[in-house]
């Protein structure tokens, strides 16, 4: 191609060359001096026309690039000159990225190239970044303590290291394989029924428990969160998935271990009241009764599932303190003293001061001690009054009067339950609580509860 040759007076070409919006310049080929710059070249690189008029192409360069100029220079050949990308420096020592197209021409009767420069600096950091972001990402992927994966059509197109680790396989052998080899073959047809409704589903994410297949033939258990992602044929399903066989034999082992000593929390306390009726066999049975009477009571009036097993807990050991009472006068056939009664009041702290040093999680000693408080201050031990005396207390207390009531007693045949409903009904709001009272009194009235 021929070299074309412009002339510094050119009104055309100084039209074209001025008007441009990207940096444009002219520079000898023997000084490398700049002989024209455009207005967008002087924008751009923060010179005046007259300081670029007196500087060298070299002088815009980073240090490090200049080498590699010389060389392309010197490899160039006439025509159009697709010079790449540049890394040009503006003069507050700014870096730019510029696309370069250079030609060779003539210019005021020297050997010159005329240049065009766009800038590329936003989309190289852009580009950059995204690389970065991508290494980053990638880089957590790869090291993620969860296995994670992609699948299109039911095969994995990728699968981190830990997903491999977890299923016994190598990364590369886990490529292309179909998801469903990862499921036990009992639950094979469920996995590929779950991945077709993800798939299909209005809602992208889900979870999933299955029991895995391990290279080794080995069962394992796997929660599985995934996501479906993209459009038409573009559209995969990413994972994440834990191994959870331990945690699932732990929670075992520490059900297994929580029964036991539910167990032996309830025969202890079988065993503390069963102390108590072995020196009173009228009230054989009567704890127990108790416990499940206060429960219903405390069912009636919405309390949670912990405070009716602690209702039954408390009920089974209210009278843990009799033990410390005389035989005689536990089993008196009359009417007690003033002073006999007395006597057996102390029952009450004395089973406290038992009881306190039992760990029960919650404050069975402190209701039990209660249960014969009163509304209006007239109980025992301590004279408590309305307010002072703690709501399972207010249950405990109720149906242990209708219990006993209800029961046979050394001194007198039972009264029977109505007489213990009137008892109840009667004192409501002055010894009872009167939402309790009526909870009692509803149980056996309309839900038809019977005392077994």
């Amino acid at each position: 191609m021929a070299r074309i040759d412009i002339q510094a007076g050119d009104q055309a070409f100084l039209e074209l060359f001025e008007g441009n919006a990207h940096p444009m310049w002219i520079f000898d080929l023997e000084t490398l001096r700049f002989l024209a710059v455009n207005r967008a070249m002087e924008q751009h690189y923060g010179y005046s026309r007259d300081e670029l008029l007196r500087m060298t192409v070299l002088e815009i360069r980073s240090a490090d690039e200049v080498e590699r100029f010389k060389a392309h220079l010197a490899r160039q050949r006439e025509g159009v000159d697709q010079a790449g990308r540049w890394r040009h420096l503006g003069r507050d020592g700014r870096a730019m990225y510029m696309d370069i197209t250079a030609h060779r021409i003539g210019f005021a009767g020297r050997r010159a190239e005329i240049v065009l420069a766009i800038d590329v600096t936003e989309q190289v950091e852009a580009l950059s970044s995204l690389r970065q972001a991508e290494a980053m990402y990638r880089g957590i992927v790869e090291h993620s303590m969860v296995g994670i994966y992609i699948v299109k059509d039911m095969r994995i197109v990728y699968a981190n290291p830990r997903l491999a680790e977890i299923f016994g396989y190598g990364v590369d052998e886990l490529a292309g394989m179909n998801i469903l080899e990862l499921t036990a073959p009992r639950q094979r047809d469920l996995a590929a029924r779950a991945v077709r409704e993800r798939m299909a589903s209005a809602v992208p994410v889900g979870r999933r428990v299955f029991t895995g297949l391990r290279r080794d033939g080995r069962e394992i258990i796997v929660d599985i969160h995934n996501t479906r992602t993209g459009d038409g044929a573009a559209t995969v399903m990413m994972g994440v998935v834990l191994d959870i066989t331990e945690a699932r034999r732990a929670e075992k082992q520490a059900a297994i271990h929580l029964a036991h000593l539910q167990r032996m929390v309830q025969d202890t306390l079988g065993a503390i009241s069963r102390l108590g009726e072995i020196r009173d066999p009228y009230t054989a049975g009567h704890a127990s009764r108790v416990g499940e009477l206060a429960a219903a009571i405390g069912s009636e009036l919405g309390v949670t599932d912990s405070e009716l097993d602690t209702l039954r807990k408390t009920g089974i050991v209210h009278d843990t303190g009799k033990i410390g009472v005389p035989v005689e006068i536990l089993t008196k056939a009359a009417r007690l003293t003033a002073a006999e009664f007395d006597l057996i009041k102390t029952h009450v702290e004395l089973g406290y001061e038992i009881l306190q040093h039992i760990d029960f999680q919650t404050p069975v000693a402190e209701i039990m001690r209660q249960h014969h408080e009163r509304l209006d201050g007239s109980g025992y031990p301590r004279g408590l009054k309305n307010g002072e005396i703690l709501p399972l207390s207010h249950i405990l207390s109720v149906a242990d009067v209708v219990e006993s009531m209800n029961s046979d007693r050394p001194y007198r045949a039972g009264l029977g339950i109505d007489a213990a409903l009137r008892e109840i009904e009667k004192n409501a709001g002055r010894l009872y609580d009167p939402d309790t009272a009526q909870a009692c009194t509803r149980l056996f009235r309309e839900r038809g509860y019977r005392i077994q």
